[in-house]
């Protein structure tokens, strides 16, 4: 519940233009770790398995730490929740030219053609069966883009279709 509150008070402020960045220069290898920490327990809960590649130098950005880690954390709690139990989830982090470029793969349900175009929309949620329902209200990936456009940063979502996973 206080998840689903905090997310509201989040998309609220978002919309609103009332979000202010704390930016410093950060290393994304330490805001990578310090998502996956947060995520920890929902992939225990479902015995996921979550694996990184990132890069052995420093991938400096100037950002905001929390709101960074809190861009990785939602996507890895979207991965996991959408990935049946004992699944398996990678967080790739690199530099690719001028930018860092944060990857996060599942070998989940995928993603329907018709979905895809709406997948960062407010309150969108791929259908999702009784015994997975992990609730939600569909902001996280909302959020997402709306921080990373606030960091001046793009995001993307890539699947070959509904139960394609990977």
């Amino acid at each position: 519940m206080v998840t689903l509150i905090d997310d509201l008070l989040d998309i609220s402020r978002i919309t609103r233009g009332k979000v202010e960045l704390n930016r410093t220069r950060v290393d994304m290898r330490d805001v990578v770790s310090q998502a996956i920490e947060m995520s920890a327990p929902l992939m225990a809960a479902l015995r996921h398995d979550c694996g990184t590649d990132i890069a052995d130098e420093p991938l400096w950005v100037d950002g905001d730490p929390a709101r960074l880690a809190q861009i990785v954390s939602n996507l890895l709690t979207n991965a996991a929740k959408y990935t049946p139990a004992a699944g398996r989830i990678t967080v790739r982090a690199e530099r690719e030219g001028d930018c860092v470029v944060v990857r996060v793969k599942d070998n989940g349900i995928g993603i329907s053609p018709e979905m895809m175009p709406k997948i960062f929309d407010l309150f969108m949620q791929e259908g999702q069966s009784l015994e997975r329902d992990e609730g939600g209200l569909g902001l996280g990936l909302a959020i997402v883009q709306n921080l990373v456009t606030l960091h001046g940063g793009t995001v993307e979502a890539m699947s070959p279709g509904r139960d394609q996973g990977e």
